[in-house]
């Protein structure tokens, strides 16, 4: 994108002169003087979020003294001639009266008070249309309900565009409403230029986050060369899963003086959370809460956490802790639906990820959720909604594509589940779960050597719920490879006793018992006794086991000898490495160290 103006010259000469370009954090009073400025200026156009933002991380940084607080922005001649309406409307703003702010300001001039003016117009056309859809909660089709607002927004904003009379608060506006309207492409180019010309706001960054899809969209970009870009690249780099380089940048920034920051430190607690480092997350999480204990953004993550973990305590303590704070907050209606769900009350649950879409209907996390409670609620017509909608909202959550596939894997439709599947791993390659679901629905279409693949692969990114080598395994047995199924099984005992985890019983039995049955072919006495020994101390394969011992001790008292031709180490056949899954050697099984 070539620069445009010279707005983009401007803006980056100004950068240069305060020698902050390029992620240059040496001077971190210029830094923090420039926080506050923009700060104040986007709470004067009603920019809520992004005033929040920069009043949190200058918040981070040492106070100054008062000969170097920014002095409040310039007025021109069109300020001073619009200071009335503006004034009058930016009370009607903040009362969410948006027609009667936006009446009052038909006709102004002045930057400030155009782009309150098209603000209010913008959210006065969002605020009709969620209620359309809050009425309904039904499927948002593509153009059921629509902002009216928004085409005449982009024929005046294209115009002033052309003009170049837009700044880079008008040409973030001027982007929302592109990308509002799906012109993907054309609102990037918007957002980057918004980038340009004002670098600290960040709103239009925060923008250009949502529209990008992989890290190949990423290279393409112009982006202004400033610090404000490291903020940028940490966070997207969090939103496309690339966990490592995106904590890297949180170090960085942290090295640098933000390390009071509490944006950062969620942000670091997210991406923990995002890999599945529940520990890590969790302490981040309780030091966060310690930090800024009135926070409520970002505990639905925490609250995840607390579920996974199963710590009703926790949950409930911070369920009761959010709604003293603000029952009517999205994150808390979350956080709420959760403790219901870990107590199965899964209509409860769904009530309260509603009650979370009715406050805001674009909700991500209550969406995924809600799929959640309705999948509990064996409603796969309605976890199917709810999986779409949280889908249209934002395209790389993997949790409501796994959902989707799960949900067609229950219908017995096996072609949509792995669409869905594959879509959900190719967000999270290394995730074996999703590995371990593609595996599965590649069995059930009889495409054997990809699910051999799928659970290899899985097994090798390191499975999480130790299930790959055992579906392998099984895998083997049908197609008759009894070698490989017992490799598959010695390396899954060795993997189970070698985490020293209290194991569910019923996949360890059926390998001891495979392998008992394995040797016993194989007229290997040692290590069928061996294994025949560990399958009486399971339930379910006791008898066998001691059938199994009263065959070896018949056939040893008969004069048979132990088989010494396959006493060699084990190693992978050729015939997996003939399907090009990645091979790996496995030692024989050594029982001595295997106590159930």
């Amino acid at each position: 994108l070539s620069v445009r103006g010279c707005h983009w010259t401007a803006a980056r000469g100004r950068m240069a002169a305060a020698g902050l370009s390029g992620g240059d954090f040496s001077d971190l009073r210029e830094i923090k003087k420039q926080l506050l400025s923009v700060a104040e200026r986007s709470r004067e156009r009603g920019l809520q979020h992004s005033g929040k933002w920069a009043s949190e991380l200058a918040f981070a940084l040492d106070p100054l003294p008062l000969s170097e607080l920014p002095p409040p922005p310039a007025l021109t001649e069109e300020d001073a001639r619009d200071l009335d309406a503006y004034t009058l409307a930016k009370s009607y703003f903040d009362l969410k009266e948006y027609d009667r702010a936006a009446y009052f300001l038909r006709g102004c001039k002045s930057q400030k008070a155009y782009f309150l003016y098209m603000y209010s117009r913008y959210l006065s056309g969002e605020k009709k249309k969620d209620d359309e859809t809050v009425d309904s909660l039904g499927p948002l089709e593509k153009g059921q309900v629509k902002n009216e607002a928004l085409r005449e927004l982009r024929v005046e904003l294209s115009k002033k565009h052309k003009a170049r009379e837009l700044d880079g608060f008008g040409l973030y506006l001027y982007g929302v409403v592109l990308r509002k309207l799906d012109l993907v492409k054309e609102a990037i180019d918007i957002f980057v230029e918004a980038a340009h010309v004002l670098p600290l706001h960040w709103g239009a960054w925060l923008e250009l986050c949502n529209l990008i899809t992989d890290k190949e969209m990423l290279k393409f970009l112009s982006l202004p060369d400033t610090w404000m870009k490291e903020f940028f690249l940490a966070h997207i780099y969090t939103e496309l899963q690339l966990i490592e380089e995106a904590l890297q940048k949180y170090q960085s920034l942290i090295d640098a003086g933000f390390s009071k920051s509490t944006y950062i430190i969620s942000q670091i607690a997210v991406a923990y959370h995002n890999i599945r480092d529940i520990d890590k997350a969790l302490s981040i999480f309780n030091e966060l809460r310690k930090q800024d204990p009135y926070r409520i953004e970002n505990m639905d993550t925490f609250s995840n956490l607390l579920y996974v973990r199963s710590m009703k305590p926790e949950l409930s303590y911070l369920a009761h802790n959010l709604c003293e704070i603000d029952k009517y907050r999205v994150e808390t209606c979350c956080v709420i639906g959760n403790y219901y769900s870990l107590r199965s009350q899964h209509e409860k649950a769904a009530l309260y990820f509603q009650r979370a879409l009715k406050l805001n209907p674009r909700y991500l996390g209550a969406w995924t959720l809600m799929g959640h409670e309705y999948m509990e609620m064996k409603n796969t017509s309605a976890a199917i909604q709810a999986y779409r909608h949280a889908i249209e909202v934002n395209k790389r959550d993997y949790r409501a594509w796994y959902g989707l596939g799960q949900t067609y894997e229950i219908l017995k439709m096996p072609f949509y589940c792995l669409y869905y599947y594959r879509r959900a791993h190719q967000l999270r390659p290394n995730d074996s779960r999703m590995l371990v679901a593609l595996g599965e629905c590649y069995e059930k279409l009889n495409q054997l050597v990809e699910a051999k693949k799928c659970y290899w692969r899985a097994y090798a990114v390191g499975d999480v719920e130790k299930m790959a080598l055992v579906k392998l395994a099984k895998l083997h047995e049908q197609l008759n490879e009894s070698e490989q199924a017992a490799q598959c099984y010695i390396k899954y005992i060795q993997d189970i006793y070698s985490c020293g985890e209290i194991v569910e019983h019923l996949e360890v039995s059926t390998a001891f018992r495979y392998l008992a049955q394995y040797y016993f072919k194989c007229k290997l006495w040692d290590e069928a006794s061996a294994c025949a020994q560990k399958c009486c101390a399971f339930n379910d394969t006791r008898e066998e086991g001691k059938a199994l011992l009263r065959q070896i001790l018949q056939l040893r008292n008969q004069g048979e000898t132990s088989s010494t031709e396959i006493a060699a180490p084990f190693f992978l056949p050729a015939s997996l490495s003939a399907n090009n899954t990645p091979t790996r050697r496995v030692s024989p099984l050594n029982l001595s160290s295997v106590t159930p």
